[in-house]
């Protein structure tokens, strides 16, 4: 099959609008320096944020999953942890995480919510097969140690015996 360059770039562009129109929506770099004040201003009782906060947090969920390392340079990551653990308990976040589980920058965000989907009987194949890779990664591996705890034996073994495509 012989294609001109012109088709070629045609089916480039008409590829790329689609994929941009599936992924979600662009966030601007004071969108999430807004979001990241609001986190540090929601309500909470002892460590975790008040349902007041989470439903705060939830229209933003987008600029959550945009936040990149650099966003959060020089930050405690624990608030966004937390206030991700309040939204993965909706469904309708969860689903919303679900759908765009790729579009998550920041690497330890997609770690943590891979980790709260798949606790939940809500990881797809696609987050499975992520948690499997991060699990070969010794680096990660720590890391998934530390966010599950006391319970990272029986929770590798839980991931490492599901299928993935």
């Amino acid at each position: 099959m012989t294609c001109s360059l012109a088709t070629v770039l045609a089916l480039g562009i008409i590829h790329s609008v689609f994929v941009v129109a599936q992924s979600q929506p662009a966030v601007s770099p004071s969108q999430k320096q807004d979001f990241i004040r609001m986190v540090h201003d929601l309500p909470h009782q002892g460590e975790f944020f008040t349902e007041e906060a989470v439903t705060r947090a939830a229209p933003y969920l987008p600029v959550l999953l945009a936040l990149t390392d650099k966003d959060l340079n020089g930050q405690d990551f624990y608030p966004f942890a937390a206030i991700s653990r309040g939204l993965c308990d909706r469904k309708p976040q969860r689903e919303y995480v679900l759908k765009h589980f790729s579009d998550i920058h920041h690497p330890e965000l997609k770690l943590l919510w891979a980790t709260l989907l798949f606790n939940k009987k809500s990881a797809s194949p696609e987050i499975v097969q992520f948690l499997q890779d991060a699990l070969q990664s010794k680096s990660q591996a720590a890391i998934l140690s530390e966010m599950v705890g006391p319970g990272f034996e029986d929770f590798k073994k839980r991931v490492l015996s599901q299928q993935s495509r």
